[in-house]
């Protein structure tokens, strides 16, 4: 394709045209389509379409080329060429080449563009591939082409072309916050030699469906946080005293190697308990006969003895209910301590807080393959975590996704 000559430059008389134009010269319908981009480009773009009468197909053919010239985009050595090819009516894959745009932005309405739009992928089988998945609506379609973007940077192209057809939740911004996680449990799930890609139970795929991925990148996190606030030594007090009863002993899991232990064993969601123990809502212990594991057993307060601990779940393997031999050795057990009121759950800053070098030591590989990962925290606190944490849980309520792991 190439470009024309606007043809409707004198449509209409000027003592007929609107007093509203944004500038004489130019069409009313071209100034409505220049007024749809971001407000920053606008006045370069007005003033690129009269330098280059034919630039002003663009509004409508290509947008992304008339925004990437309007807001210095590239070399201003590929800008002058570019716009040297438009003038010569030239060809659009000519002048996208150029500038270094692929060829699938075209679909995008002006709406799209906001801010750089570097690191954008072009090869010919992401453009074929990204095709049937841009939107059809303006609305929208900037945080679509920002989340397109980042995950490409993030994770790769599959990830892009697969949240390239996800609902709108998971594009709303910024997706530096918003699809982190997401974003680092799909490169990990590729990478299950690096430290934290052992942490990755239920891998990625491109068939996945959100709310499996979602969840799945959830509890890979929260494995994530187990590591580097549980370590061993960081939490003391366990409540009870460990112990036995005949042939059943009784451990405290208070640090990540034996919650992930239990969990691996049992089949079972111990290692999803980092917050619930970390902020002193509870504790576990692991139940074994003869060294082998047998049930998971939770204490928490008592639901109506103020104070008072109690034994909240006591599951087999699978989650499957435990059997009365159990039951009844963990009656026992509880029966021989010397004390059963909790202790006053901790203040936020004396909660466990994060473990900077593991931190570091689990994200090394993804940050040197990504150039850096600048949207996961090199030195977090608590708060920063948290903030993690409480970005996947909100893409996963808007999505309405709906697990126990986002209560």
């Amino acid at each position: 394709m190439t470009l024309e000559m606007p043809t409707d430059a004198k449509a209409q008389p000027s003592s007929l045209r609107s007093k509203r134009s944004a500038k004489p010269g130019l069409p009313r319908r071209l100034s409505r389509q220049i007024a749809r981009f971001e407000r920053p480009a606008r006045a370069k773009a007005r003033r690129i379409v009269r330098d280059v009468p034919r630039a002003a197909d663009l509004v409508e053919i290509f947008p992304a080329v008339l925004y990437a010239l309007a807001t210095e985009h590239g070399t201003e050595a590929q800008r002058a060429h570019a716009l040297d090819v438009i003038d010569a009516g030239g060809q659009l894959k000519t002048v996208a080449r150029v500038l270094g745009l692929p060829m699938w932005l075209r679909r995008l309405p002006p709406e799209a563009f906001r801010g750089p739009i570097d690191g954008l992928p072009l090869s010919d089988a992401f453009a074929r591939r990204i095709a049937g998945r841009i939107p059809i609506r303006a609305a929208g379609s900037a945080d679509w082409l920002d989340a397109i973007c980042f995950a490409e940077k993030a994770a790769g192209t599959d990830f892009a072309l697969w949240l390239a057809r996800q609902r709108s939740s998971c594009h709303a911004g910024p997706p530096e916050l918003r699809l982190a996680i997401l974003a680092a449990y799909c490169w990990h799930s590729a990478h299950l030699d690096t430290p934290a890609g052992r942490l990755v139970w239920s891998r990625w795929r491109s068939e996945i469906a959100l709310d499996t991925a979602v969840c799945a990148a959830k509890s890979w996190f929260n494995r994530i946080l187990l590591s580097v606030r549980l370590a061993k030594g960081v939490i003391h007090d366990s409540w009870l005293d460990a112990g036995r009863i005949g042939d059943f002993t009784f451990t405290p899991l208070i640090d990540s190697a034996a919650l992930i232990e239990e969990s691996r064993c049992m089949n079972n969601c111990a290692d999803q308990y980092v917050h619930q123990i970390a902020d002193g809502r509870c504790r576990l212990f692991s139940v074994q006969l003869k060294n082998m594991h047998v049930a998971t057993l939770e204490i928490t307060a008592h639901p109506r003895e103020r104070g008072a601990l109690t034994i909240n779940q006591l599951k087999g393997r699978h989650n499957m209910p435990a059997t009365l031999d159990v039951w009844q050795a963990s009656h026992a057990w509880l029966a021989t301590q010397t004390r059963l009121v909790q202790p006053p759950l901790p203040q936020f800053g004396e909660r466990p807080d994060v473990d900077g070098r593991i931190w570091e030591e689990l994200f090394a590989p993804y940050r040197a393959a990504v150039g850096g990962a600048d949207w996961i925290p090199r030195s977090p606190n608590l708060k920063g975590v948290v903030a993690l944490d409480q970005a996947i849980c909100g893409l996963a309520n808007e999505s309405e996704i709906r697990s126990w792991l986002f209560i």
